[in-house]
């Protein structure tokens, strides 16, 4: 590479002085989201873009290492499903009680 520099899969910003790229990985903090080295968004934050990802369904969200996700994306999980054969299709299951 050039001037023996390698790029850093933990660091947050893959370009130094950029802050609109970063890679995914070092961000997460939700258990449920797994991502490999090197994916990065062209924004500056990525769980929020995840939407209905819930402990107690026991979803995963997985992204491969070597990813461009685009700014603006949205990931919507299997929680947003709603029962479609019933008289409404309000998500009562996801209420307590």
């Amino acid at each position: 590479m050039k001037d023996e520099k390698k790029p850093e899969p933990n660091s947050i910003y893959p370009i130094a002085g950029y802050d609109k790229e970063i890679y995914v990985k070092p961000t997460i903090t939700n258990p449920n989201i797994i991502v490999g080295d090197f994916t990065y968004i062209a924004d500056s934050e990525f769980e929020n873009r995840v939407s209905y990802l819930y402990e107690w369904n026991d979803d995963k969200l997985i992204i491969g290492k070597f990813c461009q996700i685009t700014a603006g994306v949205k990931f919507v999980m299997n929680g947003a499903n709603h029962q479609m054969n019933a008289v409404s299709t309000f998500p009562f299951y996801t209420l307590e009680g």
